[in-house]
């Protein structure tokens, strides 16, 4: 007999990025902790460690009682080599004008969509997996940008990849040190 997993708390309303460091996750205007990148409208692009795994999200914030931000479920997070596509070809992906409107999908993972809502061009981004039957499953989540956070990404591609690379090798780095250390200490034992 299977058993049922428990369902995930939906009411909760942040989500902490570094339980191992137990950081708090809220923060303000003037502290942006290290590798996030704002991009407007409370949403920011940001490179994580958890679980011995990089990821790169792209979260919507938001804000306390005391105006601090927070990470809300409304985002996408993707890996280095997800976000690495996703860099290299964000010039190609237009923002909408007029009313064309088209989807990307990017190593059949990322499915991207310049759409109008509202008479107002945004870019919505949403992860997703092939199941066993190769239909496509969606992951609860999507990102919702409008044009001049489209931009800013843009922009900025290239530090927010930088970021993920030294994140990336200084998890390397931990790595090997923590096998170092074993293996001398279980020399002195």
């Amino acid at each position: 007999m299977k058993r049922m997993a428990n369902p995930p708390n939906m009411s909760a309303k942040s989500v902490c990025f570094n339980k191992d460091a137990k950081l708090d996750s809220f923060f303000s205007d003037s502290a942006v902790p290290p590798h996030h990148f704002h991009l407007g409208q409370d949403i920011y692009a940001a490179v994580t460690y958890f679980a011995s795994s990089v990821q790169v999200h792209l979260q919507q914030y938001g804000r306390d009682e005391n105006n601090q931000l927070y990470p809300t479920k409304k985002g996408v997070c993707m890996s280095p080599v997800l976000w690495q596509s996703l860099a290299n070809r964000i010039e190609l992906i237009n923002v909408p004008s007029s009313s064309t409107e088209e989807t990307y999908v990017l190593k059949g993972a990322l499915m991207i969509s310049t759409v109008f809502i509202e008479d107002v061009s945004h870019i919505t981004c949403q992860r997703y997996f092939k199941q066993k039957d190769f239909s496509r499953k969606f992951i609860p989540g999507t990102c919702v940008m409008k044009e001049n956070s489209w931009l800013e990404l843009a922009q900025i591609r290239k530090r927010i990849t930088e970021s993920a690379m030294s994140t990336v090798f200084d998890c390397i780095f931990r790595k090997l040190l923590l096998m170092k250390f074993r293996k001398s200490h279980q020399m002195l034992l």
